[in-house]
Parts: C-alpha cells; structure tokens; sequence
C-alpha cells in the first residue's frame, strides 16, 4: 500500500471513527482524502518545477484552469497517480515557461483561435472516461459535456474581459492541453 494511501486510510479513520459510517461510506472518505492529498502534491510538484525558471504564475493559472476542465471533461489516464502527478508537474511547468515567453508575442486573434479549438475538440470528444472509470449514464455524460463547454465560454468571456496578457496565455495552454488529452490517440480505450 502506497503511503499517501496509509494516510489517507489513517485520517479517514479518525474522522469516521464517531459517525458510525458504513465500509463504503468510509471508502468514500478516504478516497476523497486521497485525491485532496494527491493534489495538494501535484500543485505543490507544479508550482516546484515553475519555480525552477520563474514561471510560477502562468504554470498555476494553466493548471488550475487545466484542472478544473480536466475534471468535467476527463483525458487521458496514466496507470499510477504519480506517474500523472509527474507528467503533469513536468508539463504545467512547461507550460507556465512557454507562456512567460510567448505571451507578449501572441496576437489576440491567435489566442481565440486556440480557445475556439480546445471547444470544438471539447465540444465533439468530451468527456473522456477511462477503464477504470467509465461513464455509464447517458445523463451524466451529456452533464459533463455540457459543464465542459460552459467551463470553456466562461474561460473565453474572462478572456476578453481580462487586460492581463501573461493569465489569458496561461489560461489558454492549460485548457488547450487538456483538450489535446480528450484526442483519441491518447484514450485507446475502446
């Protein structure tokens, strides 16, 4: 058992231990502590990796709007959270660097490009289960789908609205990577 596990089982325990919760109910728990761990670790891994070229604040817009698309849209899986973690630290850190760099030298025309791209992949692939989470309600489907593209409309519409060029550049690589992991060649599930 991974220790963020061990942990996440030990609190779970503790904040169970009087409510008299069911062996599932206590699963639940403890698998929300292990994603709050887990991610916790990946902005920490994130902002870590920015810091190493000063690039903190674009990698953290792009991760959180990355993020926060990622979990109504899904993409492509690893098969251990912390290979994800890694990748995802590597590549946000990636992406807060380019952003520093290009985001004075991107014409608006171009950046709307790119979110009007990320939406129509959004809006044909997503939302993207895995084999080990699959979707199976048609609802919940057309629900994410749906929060999917209302999280891209709003992320434009702040866009336009934003006068800051570097967290418009940021926002715009974090949700373009995530609709690049909705793409088919990196879901080979079905």
């Amino acid at each position: 058992m991974d220790d963020y596990l061990k942990i996440s089982t030990y609190l779970s325990n503790i904040i169970t231990k009087d409510l008299d919760y069911s062996d599932e109910k206590k699963e639940i728990v403890t698998y929300a502590i292990e994603m709050l761990f887990l991610t916790i670790i990946g902005f920490i891994a994130i902002i870590t990796v920015a810091l190493l070229f000063d690039a903190v604040y674009p990698a953290a817009i792009a991760a959180v709007f990355g993020g926060i698309l990622r979990r109504v849209s899904g993409g492509a899986h690893f098969n251990t959270p912390f290979k994800c973690l890694a990748i995802g630290a590597l590549v946000y850190g990636i992406i807060g660097i380019l952003a520093k760099y290009v985001h004075t030298h991107l014409p608006s025309s171009l950046i709307y490009l790119g979110f009007f791209s990320a939406l129509f992949i959004i809006g044909y692939y997503a939302p993207v289960d895995s084999k080990e989470k699959p979707i199976n309600s048609p609802i919940l489907r057309r629900n994410l789908k749906i929060a999917s593209i209302v999280f891209v409309i709003i992320s434009i519409i702040i866009a336009y609205i934003s006068s800051d060029v570097l967290f418009v550049t940021g926002m715009l690589f974090g949700i373009a990577y995530q609709a690049i992991s909705l793409l088919p060649l990196f879901n080979k599930r079905r």
